[in-house]
């Protein structure tokens, strides 16, 4: 097999004949599995979806004025590691519409530098803090322009989870890391004050319909474990949503039920006897005390969005929309529907945002060896110390 046909040969096919043999029998039973699960489901799917109100997304056309924005970032998928230290790139931009058309757009960039000392979970936290400081600082840049509607990519505060691990680290520009997350946290209370930006969430992480379905109930009877965008999409037509204050109560409840699909089980175990609502409030307390460690500031300042799901496309996924309490969603919502890029079921603005700031996989590499290469030009450097602290420090693999 020549160089350009190997690379070109599925990703199966790189691989010894034996595992592609084995892989092929992981699959047929994997593939059996599933099947026993989604038969298994089918009723419990039929008297769940007959628990859930669906509406028809609005027809409005007051959005056709409007200036609407959309930011995104990127940051490297991996890190390149060299025997000198951790390298990590990131970009962020905004693209402003006004009748569908891009009027205008900008970019921004960064990297950061890491030793190889301690965690690299830590190190790609950091990466990950800095890229959305970058968005947030795009978006409020576009806040200046006078924009009638911004929409960032993911929620509000959904830099939240693990902050804590990198809250006594150097970070840069010269701060530690508590500094840098409560500058990311007063940036998104901006943001979130202004009425006027909404987060698009594309990889839904809660589970807040099988808790409803536990808190109901008192059981797991009904629970699926699976997450909300997974259930929905058994569901949703194209064309309809689905409000979680209206089946759930309140507005920040969906984040307690999270916790309590996950939880119930070690307290139902643990703890025999005790109460579905006793269960509930302590996994609340689980929520605002872990809000309380990674971002050091009031819960309720952090819970008070609410969230949407849409179904735009079929067979498109749902995905989530956060917002401010009181925001008017239905022109937000058409205007998702009448920009709905088929193929993703995301409004196209941010699908062209979210191309335009990517990081290749394989930048971050090229990045470093453009480092070195002007690095070997300055004859006032050790050549041999030179290449050895850019050396890869795990030179079997391509980053």
């Amino acid at each position: 097999m020549t160089t350009e046909t190997a690379q070109n040969a599925p990703e199966w096919l790189k691989l010894p004949v034996k595992l592609q043999h084995q892989f092929f029998e992981h699959a047929a039973l994997e593939a059996e599995r599933t099947k026993k699960t989604l038969l298994e489901q089918k009723t419990k799917l039929e008297q769940i979806r007959k628990m859930l109100t669906f509406k028809a997304i609005p027809k409005d056309d007051s959005w056709k004025t409007w200036r609407i924005a959309v930011v995104d970032g990127s940051d490297s998928p991996i890190m390149s590691e060299r025997v000198g230290g951790r390298f990590g790139t990131y970009s962020a931009g905004y693209h402003i519409f006004q009748n569908m058309e891009l009027v205008d757009e900008e970019y921004f960039s960064g990297y950061v530098v890491d030793s190889q000392t301690g965690s690299s979970d830590a190190s790609q936290k950091v990466l990950e803090l800095l890229t959305t400081e970058l968005e947030r600082e795009a978006a409020l840049k576009c806040l200046d322009k006078e924009v009638d509607l911004l929409i960032i990519d993911g929620p509000f505060f959904g830099f939240r989870a693990r902050c804590r691990i990198i809250a006594e680290r150097e970070v840069p520009v010269s701060r530690k890391g508590v500094d840098l997350v409560k500058h990311l946290v007063e940036m998104s209370q901006r943001l979130l004050d202004s009425g006027k930006v909404v987060g698009i969430v594309k990889r839904v992480e809660t589970a807040a319909i099988d808790g409803w379905t536990i808190r109901n109930s008192g059981t797991r009877n009904l629970a699926l474990t699976r997450n909300d965008k997974d259930l929905l999409s058994s569901f949703m037509k194209a064309g309809e949503s689905l409000s979680y204050e209206e089946h759930f109560g309140s507005h920040d409840a969906f984040n307690y039920l999270s916790r309590l699909a996950w939880a119930f089980g070690r307290f139902y175990t643990t703890e025999a006897g005790r109460s579905i609502e006793s269960i509930y409030q302590a996994c609340a307390g689980d929520v605002e005390r872990n809000i309380k460690r990674d971002l050091n500031c009031d819960p309720a300042q952090i819970l008070a969005t609410t969230r949407y799901f849409a179904r735009c496309a079929y067979p498109a996924p749902p995905f989530a929309i956060e917002f401010n309490l009181g925001t008017k969603v239905d022109a937000i919502l058409a205007f998702c529907q009448a920009a709905c890029n088929p193929a993703t079921g995301l409004p196209l603005p941010l699908d062209i945002i979210d191309q335009d700031v990517g990081i290749p996989r394989g930048f971050t590499q090229e990045f470093v060896e453009e480092i070195e290469a002007t690095l070997a030009r300055d004859r006032d450097l050790d050549k041999f110390e030179l290449e050895t602290r850019f050396s890869s420090l795990n030179p079997q693999k391509r980053e």
